[in-house]
């Protein structure tokens, strides 16, 4: 199959890829389904959450363990069960502005992502996490504390 992308083009997918919100994305609801495209040259920790029902839709993800390695100990349990899955990949929303000094991500609301059930869902954390986190002050200082 093939989607038309606003940053990407015409990406080719298939239909295991197809991932849907069982919880949707805040300020989303209406889009259910989505592809993750990765780019290895950037590597594994960020990637792009692109909608199958819009081609402008798309989050730059980063993987939460660049600010704070023990982030994703501090989830739920229950919170991956919404997925219909006990294991998940958590991803966190993620804000570039023109400067990309100024990046931040979203600790509160992660993005959880079973695998084999091909659910997804946005979550909020009861946890003290910011909105806005700084990307690059943490992963230089490493202190996963925003």
């Amino acid at each position: 199959m093939e989607t038309l992308t606003r940053d990407f083009g015409t990406v080719t997918y298939q239909r295991k890829d197809v991932i849907e919100f069982v919880e949707p994305i805040y300020g989303f609801n209406e889009y259910k389904k989505f592809i993750l495209l990765c780019d290895q040259e950037i590597g594994p920790q960020f990637a792009w959450l692109q909608s199958l029902e819009e081609p402008e839709l798309c989050f730059i993800l980063t993987n939460p363990d660049i600010v704070d390695p023990t982030y994703k100990e501090n989830i739920p349990e229950s919170a991956c069960k919404v997925t219909g899955s006990n294991v998940c990949e958590c991803w966190s929303m993620t804000a570039i502005p023109e400067n990309f000094a100024d990046a931040t991500i979203n600790l509160k609301s992660p993005i959880l992502i079973s695998q084999s059930s091909h659910k997804a869902a946005q979550v909020i954390l009861d946890a003290d996490y910011p909105v806005r986190c700084p990307i690059k002050k943490q992963a230089k200082e490493g202190t996963g504390k925003c």
